[in-house]
């Protein structure tokens, strides 16, 4: 047996490696050491397969596949030994504001069509249970979402609790899982596709202090025939009393019905875990009509059928000739899984894989408990013990299973004596068989401080105020003494946030424990400076001293903080006219538009109308009104576009300039957490020469907003889904929280952007609360009747204006710009006080630019500095024009130009890499593929000119 299974071997590697492309390998002996960078580095748009060979070892990575990177496969070397995994969940709070969502918190993101997996195992490792008992919200946690067409796993593993399995794709996307193993608690096979589970164990795992759970949750769309599909699987028993369901329909409820959801299983065995109902509805309000949940020959492990006779009234007991269509061939409408690789469809040699290893103490026990994901007879597992910081182990207790259906095994041991920790492992082996060791775990009875973070940065103070405050969670266990917290010098601690002068905090513990508790700190220095130190976290059991600390650093500044206030507000709950009652003295009323975007038609789901209190404004892509967002109905999909936004705008009075430094908003999604994405995005010339996203930096109340989902066009927020409407606020800052001038006749226009990858109707953005922070708006000391700019000649530009009124003035500063957005001095005139002025602007031979964009740049005698409006001048028709933006770039560059025949992109040792025939007036270039750095703009104008311009994709 041994050499017939080391002869397999070797013919699977001989095969194997005469298809890989390229190998990842944690310890450095492939091309890469990590899965994404050899993802990142696969061909674009590939038509053939692409095969990555995964060595064994644990890759702790949060994955995504672009959707132009078809064809992949990964392959690893043992499903056992390969895992790639991540911890992030739904809850997970983002830098400014929301949650990462449902569908964000997967650590395998799969968004490119006809992929496919053999030996590998995908897992989220987020602690459900401790993250519960601590009162986290948003608890799920998905090990792989599959957002693509056609993919194909075998012999994989998919580890998880709430939502392990996302299931889901544009269109009808088809998926097929082989002999592959699925664990959770709740939903953890869920999703819209077409999926068929052939010949896979499906676990669903004993969750604590509940009775009962859900293995399946399909939301099948309306247009499809099919649904989920389990063909000879097994659903073995867990080691608790949770009974499940076999499915319960997602998206068919009382908040409305965009399913119709179908879920079969087909001579699959069944423990006694499942529960003899069988079948749950969502709430009340499902409509049981719609469903199609069905069983054909449902097995118990001894082989006899399982008593269906206590099944839901509306739920099916298929017959043989209501099983003709499903088969892959006709479900998967022609595309079969089978074909995507020579070997794909041979039945595996199975592995021993152990999973869900843990050990829980009771007591004065430690209880050990874990799972085999494909459960063979004369399998033994061995437990071990090491009392010495794994220097050395000894067996503890070893047990062998007698047959082909034992899943569950456990043993136990007494807890380590006090100030001491002891470590585990489980050694399951069998002869003919890889053995393999499970991850070490440890039971410790050393006093232990848990914290939420390591660091807490960027306090800002006055010198009027101490700063806003921060917070984290200190915890305890195994404690023999209580928790002393003490603050470094500058810094304050409290748990109340409102009494500060204790320092230390103590923490009493109960039992040996101290629950979660928040600790608030902030920055309170009394001079100008930089902070900086660590907060220590102190106990003591058996004359042992255990330590830990946070950092904390920040700056306290001479001058008071900037005192930002509300300036303009909709609320957009009976229409999207803005507050007038909020709107300060300096601004004009504004209002905002929808582009591509359309309000709710108050029908689709009746309970949420186009304006409401609960929901704020309610919109989708569809002129309908019904609340589709998917690219079949001619929306975004689950990416951004730029054609999908709200514009609101805000413009100061005549007479007034502005300051804003912040953008405050409550938005979510109802009824879905597919690709929900909010992107901001401001100009100030109406996005014609200049376009910035919304950015990190300090919102109104000087807290910090940095991270990767800040808002940005690149790096939007990832919404919540709320169907109780709209409740977190996101702040999101300008200019580094440095603020954006608004000079009097300037509008500043801002755009949200939108994104919802649910190809279902009903699917409503919702927004409300929309604010405007800055600095109350400034009544300008210089009254300018009017200000004019003319063309003299080619080369020279005359500047006009009149002054009706000056207090204080100074001078004035002529800039011009050649984008609208970089203006630079080109002449001081002197204050006169009120008078006529003028200026001429006579060097403009070198300008390639169709229009010229000037300012008055008004200055008091204390330094103090106000601006005009901004005047346009466009040049001679027949003039080459040409400019650009934005500079830095990073995945386009819009180019506007003018009478240009070709425009050349020039690296820095001077190779042409790609050259454009122009006739248009704009082109938008794709600077995503071009690696960081310095590049030249080489351009041709009509007239034969050459001019070079440098840019930086960053």
């Amino acid at each position: 047996m041994k050499k017939f299974l080391f002869l397999i071997s070797i013919l699977f590697s001989l095969s194997l490696n005469a298809q890989i492309n390229t190998t990842v390998a944690k310890d450095g002996s492939g091309n890469y050491t990590t899965l994404q960078a050899a993802i990142d580095a696969a061909p674009t748009n590939s038509v053939t397969p692409y095969v990555i060979y995964i060595k064994n070892g644990k890759y702790y990575e949060k994955i995504n596949i672009p959707s132009n990177k078809p064809n992949l496969q990964i392959i690893g070397e043992s499903v056992a030994n390969v895992m790639v995994y991540y911890d992030d969940y739904a809850g997970k709070p983002l830098t400014g504001g929301g949650t990462l969502g449902t569908q964000n918190s997967a650590s395998v993101t799969i968004n490119a069509n006809d992929f496919v997996s053999v030996n590998v195992t995908y897992a989220n490792t987020f602690n459900y249970d401790s993250a519960v008992a601590a009162g986290v919200t948003g608890s799920q946690a998905v090990a792989v979402v599959i957002n693509a067409d056609r993919s194909a796993f075998k012999n994989c593993r998919f580890i998880g609790m709430q939502d392990t399995l996302y299931t889901k794709g544009s269109g009808t996307p088809r998926h097929y899982f082989y002999k592959c193993y699925v664990d959770g608690i709740i939903d953890f096979i869920f999703g819209s596709s077409i999926a068929i589970f052939d010949s896979c164990v499906i676990y669903p795992k004993s969750r604590t202090g509940t009775s009962s759970s859900y293995i399946t949750a399909a939301n099948t769309t309306t247009a499809q025939a099919y649904g989920y599909f389990f063909k000879d699987c097994k659903i073995p028993a867990n080691t608790g009393t949770t009974s499940y369901y076999l499915g319960r329909p997602w998206g068919n409820a009382t908040a409305g019905i965009t399913a119709e959801n179908k879920t079969v299983y087909s001579n699959t065995k069944m423990s006694n875990s499942i529960n003899p109902l069988g079948w749950s509805t969502w709430d009340a309000g499902t409509n049981t009509s719609v469903i199609t949940y069905a069983e054909y020959k449902s097995k118990k492990f001894d082989g006899t059928l399982v008593d269906t006779t206590n099944r839901v009234a509306w739920s099916k007991q298929f017959k043989n000739t209501d099983t003709v269509g499903y088969n892959i061939l006709n479900m998967f409408s022609g595309w079969n899984p089978c074909s995507v690789r020579t070997d794909f469809c041979n039945s595996p040699t199975t592995e021993i894989a152990v999973s869900n290893f843990k050990g829980i103490k009771s007591g004065a026990n430690a209880n050990f408990s874990w799972n085999i994901s494909w459960a063979l007879t004369g399998i033994t597992y061995e437990l071990y013990k090491s009392t010495n910081n794994k220097l050395s182990y000894s067996l503890l207790s070893s047990i062998t299973a007698t047959n082909d259906t034992a899943i569950n095994f456990s043993g136990t041991d007494a807890v380590p004596p006090a100030g001491s920790i002891y470590y585990y492992c489980v050694k399951a082996s069998l002869s003919g068989y890889n053995t393999t060791y499970t991850d070490t775990i440890a039971i410790s009875s050393t006093p232990t401080i848990n914290k939420s973070t390591s660091a807490l940065t960027n306090f800002l103070q006055g010198s009027t105020a101490p700063s806003s405050s921060q917070n984290y969670y200190v915890s305890g266990v195994n404690l023999l003494n209580a928790i002393t917290i003490t603050a470094p010098t500058n810094f304050q601690i409290s748990i109340d946030n409102t009494n500060w002068n204790t320092n230390p905090i103590t923490l009493t513990q109960t039992s040996g424990t101290v629950n979660n508790t928040l600790i608030y700190v902030r920055l309170n220095a009394a001079s100008a400076g930089n902070y900086s130190g660590k907060i220590i976290l102190q106990t003591i059991g058996n004359s042992i001293t255990y330590s830990d600390t946070v950092s904390v650093s920040g700056v306290t500044q001479s001058t008071p903080l900037l005192n930002f206030d509300i300036i303009q507000q909709w609320k957009l709950i009976t229409d999207n006219t803005d507050d007038a009652a909020t709107r300060v003295v300096g601004l004009d009323a504004t209002t905002p538009t929808f582009n591509k975007l359309y309000v709710s038609n108050g029908t689709t789901v009746p309970a949420i109308a186009a304006y409401s209190t609960q929901f704020g404004q309610a919109f989708g892509a569809t002129a309908n009104g019904d609340g589709s967002w998917g690219t079949s109905s001619g929306g975004p999909g689950s990416n951004l576009n730029r054609i999908f936004y709200e514009q609101f705008t805000v413009k100061p009075s005549t007479g007034y300039s502005v300051r804003v430094d912040s953008i405050l908003l409550s938005s979510a999604f109802y009824n879905t957490s597919s690709g929900i994405k909010l992107a901001v995005v401001y100009s100030k010339t109406n996005f014609t020469t200049d376009s910035a996203d919304v950015t990190g930096g300090r919102d109104a109340s000087g807290s910090t907003l940095t991270g990767t989902a800040n808002g940005g066009f690149t790096t939007p927020i990832l919404l919540p889904n709320q169907t109780s409407g709209p409740t977190t606020q996101h702040g999101l800052a300008l200019n580094a929280g440095n603020g954006v001038n608004i000079g009097a006749g300037e509008t500043l226009t801002i755009r949200l952007y939108f994104s919802c990858g649910s190809s279902s109707p009903g699917r409503y953005g919702m927004l409300k609360t929309v604010q405007v922070k800055g600095l109350t708006p400034n009544n300008l000391p210089v009254k300018i009747k009017n200000y004019e700019v003319k063309l003299n000649n080619e080369k020279q530009v005359l500047n006009e204006w009149t002054t009706l009124t000056e207090t204080n003035t100074s001078h004035f500063n002529v800039q011009r710009s050649f984008d609208g957005r970089s203006f630079e001095n080109i002449g001081k005139v002197e204050a006169v006080g009120a008078s006529s002025y003028s200026f001429k602007d006579d060097n403009l031979s070198n300008n390639l630019s169709s229009k010229i964009y000037y300012r008055l740049e008004v200055v008091d005698f204390d330094g103090s500095k106000n601006y005009s409006e901004i005047k346009v001048i466009s040049l001679s028709k027949d003039k080459s024009t040409f400019s650009f933006y934005p500079n830095p770039a990073k995945d386009f560059i819009v180019v506007e130009c003018k009478n240009i025949e070709q425009i050349n992109i020039i690296d820095r040792f001077g190779r042409v890499l790609k050259q454009i025939k122009n006739n248009a007036e704009q082109q938008i270039i794709n600077t995503s593929l071009l690696a960081k750095g310095l590049y030249i703009f080489q351009v041709i104008t009509s007239k034969k000119e050459i001019i070079t311009s440098k840019f930086l994709v960053e």
